[in-house]
């Protein structure tokens, strides 16, 4: 059975929430980035994710790390976070 076309359209988008900021239309180096960091989005990743980003991180850059294992190559989805000047919390500390 074939997906509809309204399927195959719907399945390429991203709906993104209402915590959603839109585009920010600066170069990098004009946003006050003061730390970066990457995660993993399989799993525990993608709830330091989620944390990171409601605690106000900015996410910059999402790609796919290509890497052989035992002879296989494996992908991975990954993200890189920054965050702001403004005194927001660092990864790996607890949210209060």
């Amino acid at each position: 059975m074939m997906r509809s076309e309204r399927d195959k359209k719907k399945r390429g988008k991203i709906i993104p929430n209402e915590s959603f900021q839109g585009f920010v239309e600066k170069p990098l180096w004009g946003l006050n980035i003061v730390e970066l960091a990457g995660h993993n989005l399989e799993a525990h990743g993608r709830e330091e994710v989620n944390r990171l980003l409601q605690s106000g991180w900015l996410l910059l850059h999402i790609y796919t790390l290509k890497y052989p294992e035992d002879g296989v190559w494996r992908e991975r989805p990954m993200a890189i976070l920054g965050r702001p000047k403004d005194g927001r919390e660092q990864p790996g500390k607890e949210s209060r």
